[in-house]
């Protein structure tokens, strides 16, 4: 058997040691480009969401490599996810391709199909002690790499050199995929504390903080989003993502193993978002109003062009926005997007945070000089 996945962020890194620790070869796909893009707009019906598009350009050219085994996972509820692995294995087999595609959909569609497709992304047989080992390690792979991004996104607007910070950072990620143990995986996060602790700070302590909210593969693939983070962090602002990869693989075991986070944001989110509209619809809702709360000076809100559970949230968030006077931008992405258009979208929406920055600071200063007014 030789696996392969759609990419997400850095997944591919954690599955990377999880796979051949269970003795099932993998065939990464090839990093996301615009031929990625291509393959799968050319493939896939007009209408369908863009991340379907771009993780069956990521099969087809896995296959290309010599996958002949493909792994994903299915969903559930109004969100059209639950149909990309339906949808992408009618398109392979039309095309010819000779691959298993294994679809490991939510158990609710079935407990036996549901084992019967972890079983064989288990390398065919459960052993628990070898599944709860690899398991362990691919699972604090993952979450580390969640962390470093975090500080990337944190530090960016702090560091003297950003570029430095990147370095540490992607050496980092790199190393850690021949890392084989715990231990190996400790040593390696004290390393990069160390080296990311010795970067030179600029001495800026007044900055823009911005939130992302939205779908989760949108909010976080950083190869089809145009890394809108990176652009904010050059920008001098401060920004912290809501969507997390780890409370995305979670959220089935909902609500035993959701984050404080989550489930405040969900609370929040019910005055305005009474039902679940599928995806994480409800989570932006929640999320942009944490944001408010916690005094940031904007939210981006990014989603796929025509996905609707977004629709519905970003209709809510034009509502969020008024209440809390919180400046929202709202990216929706697809194959028809432009680099840059995006980029002069938002730096136009730091140059609104910071224009409104200025006159809050000027309206207090003129308040505190005529205290009767």
């Amino acid at each position: 058997m030789r696996a392969t996945f759609p990419h997400l962020l850095h997944l591919d890194i954690a599955l990377g040691i999880l796979y051949p620790t269970l003795g099932i070869e993998i065939v990464p796909p090839p990093p996301i480009t615009q031929k990625t893009i291509e393959i799968g707009v050319k493939l896939a019906p007009q209408n369908a969401c863009f991340p379907l598009k771009v993780t069956l350009g990521n099969f087809i050219e896995a296959i290309e490599k010599g996958a002949d085994t493909i792994f994903m996972v299915g969903g559930v509820g109004p969100c059209r996810f639950g149909y990309y692995g339906q949808m992408q294995r009618l398109i392979i087999e039309d095309l010819g391709y000779k691959v298993r595609f294994v679809l490991l959909d939510h158990p609710r569609y079935g407990i036996r199909p549901f084992l019967d497709a972890l079983r064989t992304m288990a390398g065919g047989r459960i052993s628990l002690p070898r599944i709860i080992k690899a398991v362990r390690l691919s699972w604090g792979v993952l979450r580390f790499t969640e962390e470093l991004e975090a500080q990337r996104r944190a530090l960016r607007c702090q560091v003297e050199n950003p570029q430095n910070l990147d370095q540490v950072i992607d050496q980092t990620l790199e190393a850690l995929r021949s890392v084989a143990s715990l231990e190996e995986l400790e040593a390696l996060k004290k390393r990069a504390a160390e080296e990311i602790a010795s970067l030179p700070r600029n001495g800026r302590k007044d900055f823009l903080r911005v939130g992302i909210v939205g779908e989760v593969y949108i909010a976080q693939e950083t190869r089809v989003n145009f890394n809108v983070e990176r652009l904010l962090g050059d920008l001098g602002v401060y920004v912290h993502n809501s969507v997390s990869t780890v409370e995305y693989i979670l959220h089935t075991l909902r609500p035993i193993t959701r984050s404080k986070e989550k489930i405040e944001a969900w609370k929040l989110a019910k005055p305005y978002l009474k039902r679940f509209v599928g995806g994480e619809g409800i989570d932006s809702v929640g999320s942009a109003i944490r944001y408010a709360r916690e005094g940031f000076d904007g939210v981006v809100h990014l989603y796929p062009f025509t996905c609707m559970p977004e629709i519905v949230a970003k209709g809510v968030l034009q509502a969020v926005s008024r209440d809390f006077d919180l400046p929202i931008l709202h990216l929706a992405i697809d194959e028809h997007s432009g680099e840059a258009g995006l980029v002069t979208r938002v730096e136009a929406f730091v140059d609104v945070l910071e224009r409104r920055r200025w006159e809050r600071k000027r309206r207090l200063e003129h308040d505190g000089a005529f205290p009767w007014r």
